[in-house]
């Protein structure tokens, strides 16, 4: 069964006093006239309230986070009818987890799809999808049959209107967890100023610098708006309709991180800086609980200055320690199993910085070079590639005395038809071809660097109406006014393993079925 961590379970964890230094809560939550909290029951909100003593701003939909969930959300529900604030704690959204992430989208049934004639359907994502999030034999909240319909019955629909707001779509290519091809490579910051420039137009109100804090909810749960804090003051805003939740993770919450993942906030993080975890402490307080903590993972692949990334292992690459050793299964697409076998590693060399060797032939220097942007090789990352005309040379430059034996080994294994070290079927990961060997000379190396960027598999679980689930049973918490997309609930999707293109493909396709669901329901004036 996954585990999970409950709003109680995590201040056990770590101490309260962890909580409010980590979240700084102590200066973004002081006493004033807009709450007078009464502390929520052990079992979620039943019987419990914290109603402002007055409302300062309402609207009808208030969406939390201007990511590409939330900047989709409130399109949508502005759209629909429905007046809109969205609050964002940074200065503007153009440094979001969405604008700085690679950019695969994955699309059931794209026209670039259809032109190479593929046939996609509803039922394939959902088989793909399943077995995938599913594929470590951890089926109990992994992700969810309903969640995963509502992405794929709504992708097409979600990628058409990125498409008519002027996003390319270019072909799509071979991605982790998919069958067959519908993973495409999009420029996500222009994304995101697309949907935030076409919200704006329809009349949503964007308020930057502006944290929110905690829901609002009365004695049955349900949600009634949010606290937010704006230059120092603390402002209760009412939501007549519903809470959108779209608040992205909680890598930058350190306890929280830790508490999933001891030892991986050494780690470096490439993600956007408002990702304090707040949203999640909100839901468990809702008692809602976060599952796949077990799931957290780097991603590797990218260069010491952060100014490259390669995923050479997609392309058939192997991935060594600083001596030229293999140590794990490097067919895993990225785990917390890698993870956690490359922070072992990294200990015991008193490497710091946590680098491996990526090595490949010329045969899969190709195959990268062939891909080009944002995985393969390009102008950007080609020349932190180190180059030797035999295995011999190569591991004389980067000083890796065991690299000959190891491409020695690795290829016979392969020719044998498996791995004895360590198994490895795949190049990177379900859907992707099987180990060849490494053989065609000249052979390169690419000091790889680990980032965490986001936490996809980590997360609480929505149904098919885009409700998260409490903890105890399979009824939406909130009352049924409060909703939610993007990385936040993306496990939902994809379960223990993530599936490429899902996060921003179904960040932006439930937040367009949130909003649009906010918008239709009735007004609490």
């Amino acid at each position: 069964m996954g585990k999970n961590i409950t709003r109680r379970g995590f201040v056990a964890g770590t101490g309260l006093a962890g909580i409010a230094a980590g979240l700084g809560l102590a200066g973004c939550a002081p006493k004033g006239a807009a709450t007078e909290a009464v502390a929520s029951t052990a079992s979620g909100t039943e019987g419990g309230t914290n109603l402002p003593a007055g409302w300062d701003e309402e609207c009808d939909v208030l969406v939390l986070g201007g990511g590409g969930a939330g900047a989709s959300a409130a399109l949508h529900a502005a759209k629909a009818g429905a007046s809109v604030i969205l609050l964002d704690s940074q200065s503007t959204n153009s440094f979001s987890a969405t604008s700085i992430c690679y950019g695969n989208f994955c699309v059931v049934g794209s026209d670039e799809q259809k032109a190479l004639g593929i046939e996609d359907s509803v039922e394939q994502f959902l088989e793909d999808a399943l077995a995938n999030g599913n594929s470590d034999g951890n089926v109990v909240q992994a992700n969810r049959e309903d969640a995963i319909r509502t992405f794929a019955e709504n992708s097409a629909r979600g990628y058409r209107v990125l498409k008519d707001l002027g996003l390319e779509f270019p072909d799509p290519y071979v991605q982790v967890g998919h069958s067959l091809l519908r993973c495409h490579v999009v420029d996500n910051a222009k994304m995101l100023q697309l949907l935030t420039d076409a919200g704006k137009d329809a009349g949503v109100d964007y308020r930057f610098d502006t944290e929110f804090t905690k829901l609002v909810y009365d004695g049955a749960g349900t949600v009634l708006g949010a606290i937010a804090q704006k230059k120092g003051k603390e402002v209760a805003y009412k939501a007549k309709k519903a809470v959108l939740m779209c608040t992205g993770s909680f890598l930058r919450n350190v306890e929280l991180l830790e508490e999933c993942a001891m030892g991986f906030s050494k780690i470096p993080l490439f993600t956007g800086q408002g990702l304090t975890g707040l949203g999640h402490l909100a839901l468990m307080d809702l008692g809602a609980a976060m599952w796949g903590r077990e799931t957290v993972y780097a991603v590797e692949g990218h260069s010491e200055d952060g100014a490259a990334f390669c995923e050479m292992p997609h392309f058939g690459a192997i991935v060594t320690d600083l001596s030229g050793n293999r140590f794990f299964d490097d067919g895993q697409y990225w785990t917390n199993a890698r993870t956690r076998a490359m922070v072992a590693k990294a200990k015991q060399e008193g490497n710091e910085r946590f680098q491996t060797w990526m090595i490949a032939d010329q045969a899969a220097y190709d195959r990268a070079v062939e891909t080009g942007p944002k995985n393969g090789i390009y102008e950007q990352n080609e020349s932190y590639f180190v180059k030797g005309d035999t295995v011999e040379e190569l591991a004389a430059v980067i000083n890796a005395p065991d690299l000959p034996a190891t491409i020695e080994r690795y290829n016979a294994d392969v020719a044998d038809g498996g791995d004895t070290l360590f198994g490895r079927t795949f190049w990177n990961g379900t859907g992707t071809p099987s180990p060849v060997p490494l053989d065609q000379p000249p052979y390169y190396a690419y000091a790889s660097y680990p980032n965490i960027l986001y936490t996809p598999t980590t997360g609480f679980m929505i149904n098919g109406e885009c409700q998260v689930i409490g903890q105890y049973d399979d009824q939406p918490v909130g009352g049924g006014r409060l909703f939610a997309a993007g990385e936040i609930v993306t496990r939902s999707v994809v379960g223990n393993h993530y599936m490429v293109g899902v996060g921003i493909g179904s960040c932006t396709t439930l937040g367009m079925v949130i909003g649009e669901k906010a918008a239709a329901l009735d007004s609490r004036e």
